[in-house]
């Protein structure tokens, strides 16, 4: 009898009312404007992204990077697992395996340097240089796809690039080379990009999403158990949490780009420096100074402008 009422009162306690009073906070986000939930997603994507990258950078003090990622991706296997039995093994099916295969190797790539990255340099000069990813992008899209560009284009492509060289500053005694892996991540992450626009033309994103995360965990092993450090409980920790992270951010970003056009909700997108610097002064001691805020804001807002102007040519 005291064991049922014991059962009973956490139940109550524990259980149903935190998920009663989350359930009235989420019907009263709904009853916001479109425009708003969307740019709060946004928001919550670039938080999530920051806290990853100080999570790496943390990380990489004792554990090597090709297990972080592999620890990353194992623990993300975990949190997908309901949509991957939702999916069932239709999931899978796919013509283009070497397609997949490539796209995996720079994906993985991908992240790689930019753990790399996350070990030589500090997490909000890294962050500002990931913003050059939609301005890369656009340029393998001219390469790749034959896309038509303006002068316009052109002009906001050599302003983002300017801004990385104030970031980076090559030749001068604030350049750290971590930031060109951050840089090589940022290129192999807009060839993904490119490949994936490509696939879909035949694939589902469900078959893009299952491949990329098979191929992640096997390009990944081998590297991983070569270097192997055995990680400590706290360090465990922080891999389960930075795989979470991963599919917060896919999930948070993806949901407001569906809600809202992209010139909308990209701005807000910018959080992600923010919350890198803060989270950088916080736990790392790292004070961005005036070149990063600089260079990364101009990065940004080329971004943006590339964005608007490919967004003005599609309508």
């Amino acid at each position: 009898m005291v064991t049922r009422y014991i059962c009973y009162q956490i139940e109550k306690k524990i259980i149903l009312m935190p998920m009663r009073y989350f359930t009235f906070i989420y019907r009263r986000f709904e009853t916001l404007p479109i425009a708003i939930r969307a740019a709060w997603w946004m928001c919550l994507s670039a938080f999530a992204y920051a806290a990853s990258i100080a999570i790496v950078h943390h990380l990489t003090h004792r554990l090597p990077v090709f297990e972080i990622a592999l620890g990353r991706n194992v623990f993300a296997l975990v949190f997908m697992l309901p949509w991957l039995y939702s999916v069932g093994l239709r999931a899978m099916r796919t013509s283009h395996f070497g397609m997949h295969a490539i796209r995996g190797l720079f994906s993985a790539a991908n992240v790689w340097f930019l753990f790399g990255s996350l070990a030589l340099a500090p997490v909000a000069d890294v962050s500002a240089i990931t913003f050059l990813m939609p301005i890369i992008a656009a340029i393998l899209a001219v390469l790749f796809f034959g896309e038509k560009t303006s002068v316009w284009q052109w002009l906001a492509t050599l302003v983002g690039f300017c801004g990385a060289l104030i970031v980076i500053r090559p030749g001068l005694a604030g350049f750290n080379p971590g930031l060109l892996l951050a840089l090589g991540s940022v290129l192999a992450g807009s060839t993904v990009a490119m490949m994936i626009k490509s696939l879909l033309k035949t694939d589902s994103s469900d078959t893009i999403a299952a491949w990329l995360f098979i191929s992640h965990t096997v390009l990944g092993l081998i590297p991983a158990i070569v270097v192997w450090v055995k990680p400590n409980w706290q360090e465990v920790f922080w891999l389960i949490l930075l795989g979470y992270l991963g599919t917060v951010i896919q999930r948070a970003f993806n949901r407001s780009m569906s809600m809202a056009d992209a010139t909308v909700v990209l701005p807000f997108n910018f959080t992600r420096l923010i919350w890198a610097a803060l989270l950088g002064y916080m736990f790392f001691s790292e004070i961005p100074d005036l070149w990063t805020w600089l260079g990364g804001t101009i990065i940004f807002l080329a971004s943006i402008w590339l964005t608007r102007i490919s967004s003005k040519r599609q309508k």
